[in-house]
């Protein structure tokens, strides 16, 4: 029973990496550029979400609001750096040519799509937070820099 498991798993895993083994190593090195900012940016929503289940204080809310803030900001200086670096490459644009660059590239949009989407209610629980404590000077520095590092992430998109 375990034999036919793991070979289920190999050929699952196999499956869904056919993708990457039909191209190019630049391609997939371009690639796999793109998507190391957002695993930061994917990693830092996480911590956000488990640091406002265990919130306690509002010095706990004003701490995981900066730390999240901190890893969204590396996330968006990491993204334009790519910008940049990939901005007249020839790699990156053949890949609009190669329908295997296009697939993996589009199955990763699509995959970071609904984990943001995934994610809103970690978002909307940051701002209620926010929002029903008392005004001090430490929160509102904090909804400040929240404020601001949304529109850092939301400049990115246009």
């Amino acid at each position: 029973m375990n034999l036919k498991f793991a070979v289920f798993l190999g050929s699952a895993y196999l499956v869904f990496n056919l993708a990457a083994f039909g191209l190019d190593p630049e391609k997939q090195a371009a690639i796999d550029r793109y998507k190391k900012p957002f695993a930061v940016y994917l990693s830092a929503i996480d911590d956000l979400g488990s640091a406002l289940d265990t919130l306690t204080t509002e010095s706990d809310l004003i701490k995981a609001a900066d730390r999240f803030c901190d890893q969204a900001n590396k996330f968006v200086d990491e993204f334009n750096a790519n910008k940049e670096r990939f901005a007249d490459s020839q790699i990156v644009k053949s890949m609009g040519e190669d329908p295997d660059a296009k697939r993996a590239m589009a199955d990763y949009m699509d995959s970071l799509r609904s984990k943001l989407e995934d994610a809103r209610p970690i978002f909307d629980h940051l701002i209620s937070s926010l929002s029903g404590h008392s005004d001090s000077r430490e929160l509102n520095r904090v909804r400040d820099r929240v404020a601001a590092t949304f529109q850092r992430i939301q400049l990115l998109y246009m």
